[in-house]
């Protein structure tokens, strides 16, 4: 099988969700990816929820066997300066570093940016931290629920079907892996660089700035019109919204007036639907409480199913609020093979989501599980680095690997 990054060699020395994913995305492609991991406790998403069959263990998180497919692990302790050593070792034959510890911290090991760069020239260093590497907030700590809301996204959460009044709500983890595809994206135009001229550089990530695209068009309204939305459930034109029917929901975008008449002539062609209050989007907006009602009325006579299909046969913006088990069974997906399964030795065979595009000469692809902890130390220490077995025992020993 042909591999997009056959040729590429990344370092991933990062933890949870942002670091990982970046990683995973470019070892699917077919990069070589080491993950670097603490000694003995490992990433912190080994011990995060969900595990397989409810049982918690290192090797059981299917956060963390999702994130981390067909990456090689070992165990590295950089606070010990053999440790350093090696990590410099693994730095020299390598393209690309991913790394998401706090500024400064990589230049108190030795191990920032303008260190690693005189072993490795052309190094691509990949930094991803919650606030940028510059500006006032630099040395803040973050997480994934304070990057969506300082971003604004939050703001907007829930824009359908909930009330001004309401808190924001978090979409979990969607900073965290909206941060991920930014630091991939990064990565990869950094790396097309280096192959053109060999220039190495340091790719900047600030979570906080990936997710200011997680409110949309709101992020442009208010430099132009000083307008910004509100979580409001009130529709400004109607219907956009969630309609609920006999089984679930189902939402519509039925707005336009060519849609708005075809939704029309779908339900009937009822009395109600010529009232004047209901001719103009905007009439339809402002009276979208009483509009609501009696499209709810009507769709609850409906299964989510049974709309989606009428919906099509009418050609209305219209689709079904999916549940997961229902996601699984969608016949777009089976279609496309998006979901893939793999082997784990500790878990058996488990379902994951695959790559969100199709290459048609290197397609990506699962060819091996994510790995256990330490799993690999012997292979790129002894068979990459040249340590011998023996003192390889005696790092263990010593607490560096």
């Amino acid at each position: 099988m042909k591999l997009a990054l056959k040729d590429v060699k990344v370092v991933e020395y990062g933890s949870l969700i942002s670091a990982p994913y970046c990683g995973k995305l470019l070892a699917d492609l077919g990069a070589e990816v080491i993950k670097v991991e603490e000694p003995v406790q490992g990433d912190i998403a080994r011990r995060r929820p969900p595990f397989h069959e409810d049982i918690p263990g290192t090797e059981r998180s299917g956060l963390f066997l999702y994130l981390n497919t067909n990456k090689l692990g070992v165990t590295l302790s950089l606070e010990k300066a053999t440790g350093r050593e090696i990590f410099q070792k693994l730095i020299k034959n390598s393209d690309i570093l991913i790394e998401d510890t706090m500024p400064g911290e990589m230049a108190e090991l030795g191990l920032d940016y303008s260190d690693l760069k005189s072993l490795n020239p052309s190094l691509v260093m990949t930094s991803i931290t919650p606030f940028g590497q510059t500006g006032p907030y630099k040395d803040y700590k973050g997480s994934d629920l304070i990057s969506w809301h300082m971003a604004g996204s939050g703001y907007v959460c829930p824009r359908w079907g909930g009330s001004a009044e309401l808190e924001p709500l978090n979409v979990m983890h969607l900073a965290s892996f909206l941060t991920g595809i930014a630091a991939a994206i990064g990565t990869m135009s950094a790396l097309h660089v280096q192959r053109r001229t060999g220039l190495g550089q340091q790719v900047d990530v600030s979570q906080l700035e990936a997710n200011i695209i997680g409110a949309g068009q709101m992020a442009t309204y208010w430099p132009y019109e000083h307008w910004y939305a509100s979580r409001s459930s009130r529709c400004t034109i109607a219907p956009e919204h969630f309609i609920k029917c006999k089984d679930g929901w189902v939402c519509v975008h039925a707005s336009g007036e060519q849609h708005w008449r075809r939704l029309v002539d779908a339900m009937g062609n009822p009395d109600w639907a010529n009232e004047e209050r209901f001719q103009k989007d905007l009439g339809r907006g402002e009276h979208w409480d009483s509009l609501e009602a009696l499209i709810t009325e009507w769709a609850a006579n409906y299964t989510k199913a049974e709309l989606f299909k009428l919906a099509k046969e009418k050609r209305i913006p219209l689709a079904p609020v999916n549940t997961m088990t229902e996601v699984m069974e969608s016949q777009q997906f089976k279609e496309r093979d998006f979901f893939v399964d793999g082997e784990h030795p500790e878990t058996g065979k488990l379902t994951y989501p695959g790559a969100p595009y199709k290459f048609s000469e290197t397609p990506c692809s699962i060819r091996k599980p994510a790995p256990l902890l330490g799993q690999h130390n012997e292979d790129v220490y002894c068979n990459q680095l040249g340590y011998t077995k023996r003192e390889l025992t005696k790092m263990y020993g010593a607490g560096i690997i």
